[in-house]
């Protein structure tokens, strides 16, 4: 009896930048390709002190459209009987495999924290150090954040015995234990690496961990035969995939550019995919794709770029302290900071936090260095009362590099602090150092209002310390309201975008010459891609996404 043919199909990502989830099946095999969160929705329902409510599982997450109603892909612990009688039985069929990881964005991998602990995590041993560093030292039991390993969740018992309904299905975590998620890595997990997996975030504590050692990574799935190649990306670990099916190969991007230390891997991507263009689906991210009429060019700011300029603006400051800020996960960006330090006579200062992430990226690779001692970079000293694993573990196993703000306070110039919005608490210990000093903004801008208010306080937060600043600035329009910008002349260049520019990504996907396209983690419509490469002389089909309707190959 011959199988069905293969089908994808696109929930979520097809109209956003992120939240990407997809499934790729063929007869009894369904793959998904990343399982992230998506963020515009998320932050058009909830807000700081409007969340998911925790004690209702899934309901939330499902019922608002943040997941995908599809049978078997879900964590049986997370259906609150009085909503869900059946689990999830009545609901559309499917099930996973696997689900492959491009990288480790919470747009891409964040939903992992609902699928079924049987559901291999296919991804890099750098992506799995990387969201266990993460979780770990984040709110790691809170059950969107349970990426790497979870706590099951049990029915909690009415405190009077009297609740009825709803009430009475509320859930809370087991007191027993967690476990570890599954991971199957594409490349053999360092042994470093496997011991940190293996050890309970929680311990020396009385709750158990069920650990799961890593597997490697099938090649083939009943005649769907994986390949994949590192892609330069923002975060390491970043991977681009290709697959074979009965009806042509499928390759996905992820999300990639060409401007950072491994751009030359993506355009050895992009010939992989061309070899097999003549029968490729092309599933592509598309997130800098401009719209119709857009008129500002892209600037192609590269990772040299940003190194040069914040070096220059380094040297501008002798004598004062520089912050510089930029993504939590961005390790070739804090690399290249090291050398900037390097380079000017100071030492690079670290949260905790981006410690034990180094700590954990040395363990999966290790080019990446760990330079933490007294000489090396050093580790700031955090006043707080928390115990938790990971912060013992640094402040033990980094005991020579930590780094009071007095030591900071007798010689501002000599040190850049590695901070961002989320540390400025931290600024009131360092205020005898900060005046004069400069803040260096080195992210990306903007995504909505709330993000607007965050820039807003940290302007304040800025002003407050008497610190100069460059990456962005608050400037009154023609209306004499205050607008916040990041294209004035002198705050461009101390950032590169983790995508390929609108010229870039066409250029690529004329490369790879595929037969079709799938486009998503855009805002553009799939004419408007269509539209962008037949002016370029590419002709190849533009498939339109509707979510939820498999697509047949």
């Amino acid at each position: 009896m011959a199988r069905d043919g293969p089908r994808l199909t696109v929930f979520d990502g097809h109209d956003t930048i992120g939240g990407t989830k997809i499934r790729l099946e063929q007869g009894a095999v369904e793959l998904l390709l990343d399982f992230g969160t998506n963020y515009r929705r998320m932050n058009q329902l909830y807000e700081e002190f409007v969340q998911p409510r925790p004690a209702r599982g899934l309901v939330d997450w499902v019922e608002t459209g943040l997941l995908p109603k599809v049978r078997g892909l879900y964590r049986p612990d997370i259906f609150p009987g009085f909503d869900y009688p059946h689990g999830d039985r009545d609901w559309p069929p499917g099930h996973a495999s696997a689900v492959l990881v491009s990288h480790g964005h919470l747009d891409h991998v964040g939903g992992i924290a609902f699928l079924h602990p049987d559901i291999p995590i296919v991804a890099t041993p750098t992506t799995a150090a990387l969201v266990r560093a993460w979780q770990e030292s984040g709110m790691a039991s809170l059950l969107p954040n349970e990426i790497a390993f979870y706590t099951p969740r049990i029915p909690r018992a009415p405190a009077d015995g009297r609740a009825t309904g709803r009430a009475a299905q509320l859930l809370e975590s087991s007191a027993n234990g967690a476990r570890a998620r599954a991971f199957a890595t594409l490349e053999e997990t360092p042994a470093d690496l496997a011991s940190i997996l293996a050890t309970s975030p929680y311990s020396p504590s009385n709750k158990s961990f069920d650990a799961q050692p890593p597997s490697r990574a099938p090649q083939r799935w009943d005649g769907m035969e994986l390949r994949w190649h590192t892609v330069d990306h923002s975060v390491y670990g970043a991977v681009g995939y290709l697959l074979s099916t009965d009806g042509g190969a499928v390759g996905y991007t992820g999300d990639l550019r060409f401007h950072g230390e491994r751009g030359r891997e993506t355009g050895r991507f992009a010939d992989l995919l061309a070899r097999e263009a003549s029968d490729l689906t092309l599933v592509t991210e598309g997130t800098r794709l401009q719209p119709r009429g857009a008129t500002a060019v892209q600037r192609r700011i590269t990772e040299d770029d940003v190194e040069r300029n914040c070096r220059r603006k380094v040297e501008a400051y002798a004598g004062k302290l520089v912050v510089a800020d930029f993504g939590p996960r961005n390790v070739e960006r804090l690399r290249r900071f090291r050398r900037v330090a390097l380079d000017t006579g100071r030492q690079l200062v670290l949260t905790p936090k981006d410690a034990y992430l180094l700590h954990l990226l040395h363990a999966a690779d290790p080019t990446v260095e760990l330079d933490l001692s007294a000489g090396g970079m050093r580790i700031l000293e955090e006043p707080t009362s928390e115990t938790k694993r990971w912060r013992r573990f640094v402040r033990d196993a980094f005991f020579s590099a930590l780094l009071a703000p007095q030591e900071i306070a007798r010689s501002p110039g000599h040190w850049i602090v590695c901070f961002s919005f989320f540390d400025c608490n931290d600024l009131v210990d360092l205020r005898a150092a900060t005046p004069g000093g400069l803040w260096l903004y080195s992210s990306s801008e903007s995504h909505g209002e709330e993000q607007e208010f965050d820039f807003r306080r940290l302007q304040a937060w800025i002003r407050w310390a008497r610190m100069d600043q460059v990456g962005f600035r608050h400037l009154r329009d023609n209306a004499g309201v205050e607008r916040l910008r990041f294209d004035h002349p002198d705050d461009v260049g101390y950032h590169a975008s983790g995508h390929a520019t609108h010229d870039e990504l066409l250029d690529f996907i004329a490369t790879v010459g595929p037969k079709s396209i799938v486009p998503v983690h855009t805002e553009q419509r799939a004419d408007r891609l269509e539209e962008l490469l037949r002016a370029r002389g590419v002709r190849t089909n533009v498939l339109p996404v509707r979510p939820g309707e498999p697509i047949a190959l």
